[in-house]
């Protein structure tokens, strides 16, 4: 899965500015929250990472990496924390003015290795981006998360990643971005062989950063 995350980013970097073509990356800061609801693990963390957005006509490529330490919140069952590398990547081809089709990978990785869920899984979905104003974009997605594997075990017949984003040109080539973004897996799993039970894992992702566009 990692091998699959990255072929988008390759993709983007290889791409040479060029009419019809736009190319932005910067670093973010990160702020998180992680839960697995059954069984009342929940964390609260932060961390930086970076962002690539590459367009050509009409397709357009993006891609995240992000390092983030949790830490239990009051009232958890947990009793100590972890940290959680991730990568989010899409490939997206327009459909309309204002509407893409999208696929690509989630893949998110835990140290310690069975403190959390690390996760991997092919996204499938579309967005819609409108323009609220000049050098101003607002952006919704909506991806369906399939074919998930857990660390842990398990299988998840529903998975979905929402996202609102919002990108304002400050000056010049500078972006400023935010977005923010919500998935939930209805995890399902047999411990034991005793029969399933349901083990959501469900995470929020907000991200604040800078971009400069070439």
């Amino acid at each position: 899965m990692t091998r699959a995350a990255l072929g988008p980013l390759l993709l983007a970097l290889a791409l040479r500015p060029a009419a019809g073509q736009l190319v932005a990356v910067g670093p973010q800061f990160v702020l998180a929250d992680y839960r697995e609801v059954a069984s009342g693990l929940r964390y609260r963390g932060n961390g930086f990472g970076g962002a690539l957005w590459a367009r050509r006509n009409r397709f357009s490529v993006e891609a995240a990496v992000v390092r983030l330490s949790f830490d239990p919140v009051a009232g958890s069952a947990a009793d100590s924390g972890f940290t959680a590398t991730q990568v989010d990547a899409w490939v997206a081809y327009d459909v309309a003015a204002y509407a893409s089709i999208e696929v690509g990978v989630l893949h998110r990785s835990v140290d310690p290795e069975f403190d959390a869920q690390s996760v991997g899984a092919l996204r499938v979905g579309a967005r819609s981006f409108y323009q609220i104003g000049p050098g101003a974009t607002v952006v919704f997605r909506a991806n369906y998360l399939a074919a998930p594997k857990f660390s842990g075990g398990g299988h998840a017949a529903v998975s979905l990643d929402l996202g609102l984003g919002l990108d304002v040109r400050l000056a010049g080539r500078l972006h400023g971005t935010a977005t923010y973004a919500f998935n939930r897996m209805n995890r399902r799993t047999n411990p034991g062989g005793t029969g399933e039970i349901d083990a959501p894992i469900q995470e929020t992702v907000a991200r604040l950063g800078l971009a400069l566009g070439f």
